[in-house]
């Protein structure tokens, strides 16, 4: 029996529940999106030029998955901006998501007043603080999460806003089918399923004493694998890396001939959405032919849904599980981050 069948050892390594949360995500994505359906949003600018997503950790990943996500089809382009500074581009035809769980993240109110004195129109999300008392109009969201363990309830208002500024198409099918999808991931992959019937809990024990290497197939993955990178340095407190093809092809791919004894530490998790063409197979099949033989493992995780949301979303979701069933195989709490707590106490 796997290590991570035994509930009583598992429930020791989490006392605050974060699993319990994580499994919670269906529910955060309906939430969400009636939250964001439900607020009141800014009239924008006649022809807006950019949407600025501004964030940190856990509150800004919800912007690099919208990007991957509308890149596609949204009529202006999408930075994510991670700082202190808005692009010197953002101006009143801006339109600026500032996504603060806690809602005291220094470096997004330093953003968030700038972009208010060029006249950008800021929307933001989050749980409460300084970001909730401001004037700006915005979603504020159920409390008392750590903010990488609120992801639905911080992205899929944003997306809502984005579907009534018609910068995104109608979404509302494609959300109820991502509910469904994560459900459907979640009922497979529990606590109470053993790990002979358990992808998340096979797969977390093929990465144990290994540094993750997670690679997208297509940057309108990229996204997820940052979620796989920061949730595994988060939940599970150890090293991992990320990356994207094609790029990777141009540089990471190299770093392959390192000596074995350094190689042979990280195990590969490629991401693929099932759509990927010929072409692209093609170039992740002859990577992991010709570079990736000294890793410890390559393995594969597929998307799963019809919709591009339901696809993007279980990749995140199956990341999360993962991250965390690898905790307890380390015997470490997911939930703190003393190190991230203590560099913020240093800095007040």
């Amino acid at each position: 029996m796997s290590v991570l069948d035994d509930l009583k050892r598992s429930s020791t390594c989490d006392p605050s529940g974060m699993l319990g949360v994580a499994l919670g995500l269906p529910r955060q994505v309906r939430e969400g999106w009636a939250l964001g359906r439900a607020a009141k949003v800014p009239r924008l600018p006649a022809a807006p030029e950019h949407l600025v997503i501004c964030g940190m950790g856990g509150s800004a990943i919800g912007g690099d998955l919208l990007s991957g996500y509308l890149a596609p089809t949204c009529p202006i382009p999408i930075a994510v901006v991670r700082g202190y500074e808005v692009p010197k581009f953002v101006g009143p035809r801006s339109v600026v998501i500032a996504a603060s769980y806690s809602g005291a993240t220094e470096e997004t109110l330093a953003a968030v007043t700038q972009a208010e004195r060029a006249g950008a129109t800021v929307f933001a999300v989050t749980s409460g603080g300084q970001l909730a008392r401001a004037k700006h109009a915005g979603v504020v969201v159920p409390a008392g999460l750590a903010p990488r363990a609120a992801l639905g309830y911080l992205m899929f208002p944003a997306l809502a806003a984005l579907e009534r500024w018609e910068l995104a198409g109608p979404c509302a099918k494609d959300v109820e089918e991502t509910a469904g999808t994560l459900e459907g991931i979640a009922a497979e992959c529990g606590p109470d399923v053993p790990a002979v019937r358990n992808p998340a809990k096979r797969l977390a024990e093929e990465l144990a004493g290994r540094v993750p290497a997670v690679y997208a197939a297509s940057p309108g993955i990229e996204g997820a694998a940052r979620r796989w990178k920061c949730q595994i340095n988060e939940n599970s407190k150890t090293l991992a890396t990320w990356n994207v093809f094609p790029e990777l092809n141009h540089n990471e791919t190299v770093g392959w001939g390192a000596p074995a004894t350094l190689a042979g530490h990280f195990a590969v998790v490629v991401l693929l959405e099932g759509t990927e063409p010929a072409h692209l197979m093609r170039r992740i099949g002859l990577t992991s032919d010709l570079a990736l033989g000294p890793a410890a493992g390559v393995h594969e995780v597929r998307a799963r849904g019809r919709s591009r949301l339901a696809r993007l979303f279980s990749l995140v979701f199956m990341g999360d599980l993962v991250s965390i069933y690898l905790a307890y195989l380390r015997g470490v709490d997911p939930t703190p981050v003393e190190i991230i707590d203590a560099i913020k106490r240093g800095l007040r």
